[in-house]
């Protein structure tokens, strides 16, 4: 009886343990910085600086997942989410061509101009991808399944990219391809 308890016993451990495994490799990986990740991020820049907003929505928006916007409101800023089919308006501020992997941080400063706005000029690209939209996608209920799945794909699975100055948006790699898949507002919004 013993012996059947301590089988048991490791038996339970090890299921546990490969479960635990099984949460940790979910399936998703996030795209390796490469050449052409680079070549990709240079063309989204050149398209930027032309105000060619045609040819970015062809390429870069993808037509099934959309583009997500995350941003403050104006009345009682709080933050939420828009998902279009497209990219209507950009900003062609693009100052520096030059891409780099890295952390770069925004500073809001209400009492010293000085201190507000990148710690770094030019273009970084990182894994800090935050989970606004399965944040704001809380009540599963309201949202279909394959919608989650999209937002769980896109926040695990993106590189950041910010253009300081300009944009932050997340590129994904969907079907071989790489696509801008969010939109960031709220990192460079001081109201909150």
């Amino acid at each position: 009886m013993f012996r059947n308890f301590i089988y048991a016993s490791v038996l339970a451990f090890f299921l546990a343990g490969c479960s635990f495994n099984q949460l940790e490799n979910d399936g998703f990986e996030r795209e390796k910085v490469s050449k052409e990740f680079t070549d990709d991020v240079g063309y989204i820049l050149y398209l930027l600086k032309t105000n060619d907003i045609e040819t970015l929505n062809k390429f870069y928006i993808n037509p099934q997942y959309g583009v997500y916007t995350v941003y403050m409101t104006d009345f009682d800023n709080v933050m939420t989410f828009k998902k279009e089919d497209r990219i209507d308006e950009i900003n062609n501020i693009v100052d520096n061509f030059d891409i780099q992997e890295g952390i770069v941080t925004f500073n809001c400063s209400p009492t010293n101009d000085a201190y507000y706005g990148w710690d770094k000029d030019g273009t970084f690209i990182s894994s800090n991808t935050k989970p606004y939209l399965s944040q704001l996608m809380s009540d599963k209920t309201k949202y279909k399944e394959d919608e989650l799945k999209r937002v769980e794909i896109i926040e695990k699975t993106s590189r950041e990219v910010i253009v300081t100055n300009n944009i932050i948006f997340y590129l994904t790699k969907i079907d071989g391809k790489r696509y801008i898949t969010l939109i960031d507002y709220v990192t460079t919004d001081c109201s909150k």
